[in-house]
């Protein structure tokens, strides 16, 4: 049968030395109240009753971290057993190796470890026959934390080998406790922007349903293929590597001739990326309801538009960063106010049959919160326009370096009026499985017929 024992502080042992159904109790000093102390558990398995007597008289006076010990003692592993299942606060296990059989104790670990699935619990085994169980086999076969003769553990080593296992614990569970905190406030953070955001999450759902519901949702938020508004045309091509794209372009009236667009590249591929670019269209769309009700310009202010985003994304701590073109196009005086927020390659200026790139250096939104943005401004003439591709394009094209490339993108891209003959020129075909997203967005300015 087992029997717990507390240590106390008094030197007298009371009860018999046989493992029956007796409890042995260190009487307590009266100015010391139980109730001032809290214990680590430590169950001791051993068929020798000496054993149990001799380490509670050894560690009666232990002490760590303010905590006693509190001892439960089991006479063989079919014994242990039950108690182990039982309590689950039990630190330290004092393990014999032969008890009922030659390998009782090592088949008790295995019972620990493997049945009962405790890793947090620390194990010595301490064994009054080490050529039965020779230390290396031991420790490299079997989960234990320590491995002791009984005949070198004296009152002094045993206190070390105790202190070190319960610091070990100590550790361990704290790590766990920590593991258990971040999740659930993980948890709580992911409530609370389901919460926030009825509409996003909705979106989201629908993606989850699957990879090709989800890329039918994500198409149906691309505005029209061709598009037009006074004097401009605008078009685009998305083809995603995936299912799902990690790719965006968009372009909308704000209002009778202001006509906001933007091509953006989210980091990584997949349903994750492709998550991010519903969470942006929504994010631009919440700030056009706004603007709509006279509440805000920022969606007019793309440096304002890119600086807000940025913070947003840090905010939520969505690991991910969007390389972003963001402009405004007024088609009464053809002025295209933009910033760039790390896309590349730059916008193409097309104009009088040459074209030149926009080179905007700049940070991605979602990767630093020092990150600023500032506004760029130029006119658009008649038979002129812009060229937006992401950086999927440049992986097709033949040449060695980025410069090159750069190079054999400006050079096709004056001649060819529509997308489909840039691309047949460019001798890239999209219908064949690509390394990554690839997205065009096509301005053009009509000639003025006036």
């Amino acid at each position: 049968m087992a029997f717990n024992v507390v240590a106390g502080n008094n030197t007298d042992v009371q009860g018999p030395t046989e493992p029956a159904d007796d409890i042995i109790v260190f009487a307590e000093d009266s100015n010391t109240s139980e109730h001032q102390y809290q214990y680590w558990t430590v169950l001791i398995v051993d068929d020798d009753p000496e054993i149990h007597q001799v380490t509670l008289l050894a560690l009666r006076d232990f002490c760590f971290k303010n905590h006693k010990l509190k001892f439960i003692s089991a006479y063989s592993a079919a014994e242990a057993k039950p108690i182990l299942s039982a309590n689950h606060d039990i630190a330290l296990v004092l393990l014999d190796v032969v008890m009922e059989t030659d390998d009782a104790g090592l088949t008790l670990v295995h019972y620990i470890r493997d049945t009962l699935q405790n890793h947090l619990v620390r194990i010595v085994l301490r064994t009054g026959q080490p050529g039965q169980a020779p230390e290396q086999k031991v420790v490299q076969d079997y989960d234990i934390n320590d491995y002791r003769a009984k005949t070198e553990l004296t009152v002094q080593r045993l206190t070390t080998t105790v202190l070190s296992a319960l610091r070990a614990y100590t550790a361990i569970k704290e790590l766990a406790t920590l593991n258990d905190t971040l999740e659930a406030k993980v948890q709580a953070r992911t409530a609370e922007l389901a919460i926030s955001n009825q509409q996003l999450q909705q979106s989201l759902a629908e993606l989850e349903a699957g990879e090709r519901a989800g890329k039918q949702v994500q198409f149906k938020m691309l505005p029209p293929a061709s598009f037009h508004c006074g004097d401009y045309h605008f078009s685009h091509v998305l083809y995603p590597s995936a299912y799902m794209s990690g790719d965006f372009v968009d372009y909308f009236n704000a209002n009778e001739h202001q006509v906001v667009f933007y091509i953006a590249d989210v980091s990584g591929h997949g349903v994750a990326s492709a998550f991010v670019t519903v969470y942006l269209k929504r994010f631009v769309s919440s700030y056009y309801e706004r603007y709509q009700r006279g509440s805000a310009e920022t969606l007019l202010d793309p440096a304002a538009m890119l600086s807000t985003l940025n913070r947003e994304l840090l905010r939520e701590n969505m690991t991910k960063y969007i390389a972003l073109f963001y402009a405004v196009l007024d088609t009464r005086n053809h002025q295209l106010t933009y910033a760039n927020a790390g896309a590349y390659p730059w916008p193409l200026l097309l104009q009088q049959q040459q074209a030149s790139y926009l080179e905007l250096k700049s940070t991605p939104v979602g990767m630093f919160d020092f990150a600023s943005y500032q506004n760029q401004a130029l006119n658009i003439s008649d038979a002129s326009g812009l060229l937006l591709c992401s950086d999927g394009l440049l992986d097709l094209l033949p040449q060695q370096t980025t410069d090159l490339k750069l190079q054999f993108l400006k050079e096709h891209s004056v001649n060819n009026t529509d997308i489909a003959g840039l691309l047949h020129a460019l001798n890239v075909n999209p219908d064949q499985p690509l390394p990554d997203d690839l997205t065009i967005l096509k301005l053009s300015r009509c000639l003025n017929n006036t």
